[in-house]
């Protein structure tokens, strides 16, 4: 298992660029030329986000007339109609719902804000433990009106560490997601004067950081050969940095690595998401088009909030953002139109719920940092074992890792309590397995349609071709669909390239705070000798005959070799017929029992 631990082993230097959070169904009020009002929500990230109704049909900008209208999709990309938003039915005039920029126009946009931004961060064991000073800007645009916001609820979000047990703080969700090794501690420029939060007002309007439009002509260019808006808004935090820089004490320590630049920045930006389309949206990036300083150290990894966008600017957004300028990728995949999704809710770095949840194992260790491979411990004997919650004091016993037949992929499992702190929003209550590819980093980047993720949660229906429900990944001694784990149950084991993996985990206990689960060797229908039960004809076409030496109370189940169930039988006889006409071609198997009693596996060919 060392050589294993050194396949996986932590990457000494990553690349730095630009991360979000995606956000769903934002609420947005446009403000149409002639004064109309129209409600629709966004959704995305930084590098894309879509405007649509509450259908889903997609809306855009017409940047002649200014109006709002629905779009269609041309040579990849989202163009206007002759169509208003809120005017007519778009479904009557033949558009279609939810459409979507093309992959290919989506990682070139994602590219140009990514590329520049990369830097190396040079990894050691020292990485994301001690005491880490974050500083807070807060900024407003020059026609902008005072913070709104009581700067002690937004104190409370950042630096929470009372002994409540459940704070939903970035220093609390940090200090226990570490193992009390990280305490992230957020000091705020400019000072706040009691309850009233003390902003920088920049020089230019709000209107300079919008996209361009016949009604906007003071908003910024965008297209392949222009790009105004990396510079409008880098050039902003720069002037922010400026203003603050003597008013930060010379005793704040804001580069604790000793790396010659500040460990984060996060502006504060007041307005609402929806106020700003694309340009300032809730992100983690690096300030690479103007050099800025604070105290003579080069500002560059920052955040970036909204202050009034009610639904986001919370905790979850601050700590998933956070997660980032620490080093994690995304493990949501930024452009997809199969619908696959790989981790869902269940970590905080792909759906992050509010309070924030637990990131999975796997990513403590290799981002985070806070466990070592070790901790993850291997599982090579068969036997019993006890699994505690992702979410305890300590990492004892909180994970376990399977080898597969591929060495550079392992199955990892992880038990989740479903308990405050930071674990009460997930799905389910259980353990959870997943698979861990280790050539790849994060979810967000693979070629075509072939996934290359390097994190996968196997979940009830799901397959290398089907999503499944990420809610059903969970398994306890309790949930009677999934007390067993292999290749004949839903879920079941496999690695990126669909091969089945031969694991076999059965008899999930429930303890008062832990689970026990027992790992044993995987019979396949080959290896199981059993006459007494046969199956003819073998291949069969419409018709397949099992045989029983003594008759009993037995229990057919057919699957597919997918794991999923897709027939059942019951017979008190020797011999029983089952009807296979309706099966596509293909292998299946048959699970026999007696009664409870697990009998045998056949295989079988329908042609």
């Amino acid at each position: 298992m060392r050589k294993l631990a050194l396949i996986i082993i932590i990457i000494l230097s990553c690349m730095a660029g630009a991360r979000a959070a995606y956000i769903t169904n934002m609420p947005r009020t446009l403000v149409q030329p002639n004064g109309d009002t129209l409600r629709c929500f966004a959704s995305g990230d930084e590098f894309y986000v879509r405007l649509h109704d509450e259908k889903g049909f997609t809306i855009v900008q017409n940047p002649t007339t200014g109006y709002f209208v629905y779009g269609v999709k041309q040579d990849g990309d989202i163009v206007p109609s002759p169509y208003i938003a809120g005017q007519c039915d778009p479904a009557a005039k033949g558009l279609q719902p939810n459409l979507c920029i093309s992959r290919e126009r989506y990682l070139k946009l994602r590219e140009r804000m990514t590329a520049p931004a990369k830097r190396n961060v040079i990894r050691d064991g020292n990485t994301n433990r001690g005491n880490m000073n974050n500083v807070v800007i807060f900024i407003r645009f020059a026609d902008d009106t005072t913070f709104e916001n009581s700067f002690s609820s937004i104190q409370l979000m950042f630096n929470d560490s009372s002994e409540n047990y459940t704070a939903n703080s970035m220093f609390n969700y940090f200090k226990r997601t570490s193992y009390n090794q990280l305490f992230i501690r957020s000091h705020f420029f400019p000072e706040p004067d009691g309850e009233f939060v003390v902003s920088y007002q920049d020089s230019m309007p709000r209107s300079y950081f919008e996209p361009w439009s016949e009604t906007n002509p003071n908003g910024y260019q965008e297209n392949d050969t222009v790009y105004e808006r990396a510079q409008r808004e880098q050039d902003m935090l720069a002037r922010a940095c400026a203003f603050v820089d003597s008013l930060i004490p010379d005793s704040l320590d804001m580069d604790y690595n000793h790396d010659g630049y500040i460990d984060n920045v996060c502006f504060v930006v007041k307005g609402n998401v929806g106020d700003w389309n694309v340009l300032l949206w809730p992100h983690r990036w690096s300030l690479y088009t103007t050099e800025a300083y604070i105290h003579g150290k080069r500002v560059y990894d920052y955040n970036l909030q909204l202050a009034d966008a009610a639904g986001y600017f919370n905790t979850s957004v601050m700590c998933h953002e956070m997660f980032h300028s620490l080093g994690a990728p995304d493990l949501y995949h930024y452009h997809d139109e199969s619908g696959m999704d790989a981790v869902g809710s269940w970590d905080l770095m792909c759906s992050n719920q509010n309070p924030p949840q637990q990131t999975c194992a796997y990513m403590k260790y290799k981002y985070g940092n806070w466990i070592s491979v070790d901790d993850i411990i291997p599982v090579d004997d068969y036997g019993t074992y006890t699994i505690m919650p992702l979410n305890s004091e300590t990492p004892d016993r909180i994970s376990y890792r399977f080898r597969t037949q591929n060495p550079l992929e392992i199955i990892v499992m992880d038990y989740r309590s479903q308990n405050a702190p930071f674990d009460n929003t997930i799905p389910n209550r259980g353990a959870i397995f997943y698979r861990v590819n280790a050539l790849y980093n994060g979810n967000a980047d693979y070629n075509g349609y072939d996934m290359l993720d390097e994190i996968y949660i196997f979940r009830a229906n799901g397959s290398p071709t089907e999503n499944g429900y990420l809610a059903a990944a969970n398994f306890r001694g309790n949930v009677s669909s999934r007390r067993e784990f292999s290749p004949l149950t839903n879920p079941y084991p496999f690695l990126s390239n669909g091969e089945v993996v031969p694991l076999h985990i059965i008899d999930f206990t429930n303890g008062p705070d832990s689970l026990q689960f027992t790992y044993t060797e995987w019979v396949s229908v080959t290896d199981y000798e059993d006459n007494s039960i046969s199956i003819y004809p073998n291949p069969a076409q419409d018709f397949l005959t099992v045989q029983i030496a003594q008759p009993g109370h037995f229990t057919m189940q057919i699957y597919n070799v997918q794991g999923q169930l897709v027939g059942t039988a019951i017979t008190e006889e020797s011999t029983c017929q089952l009807n296979i006409s309706n099966y596509p071609g293909g292998c299946y198997f048959i699970k026999i029992f007696e009664k409870e009693n697990y009998c045998k596996t056949i295989k079988f060919i329908k042609q």
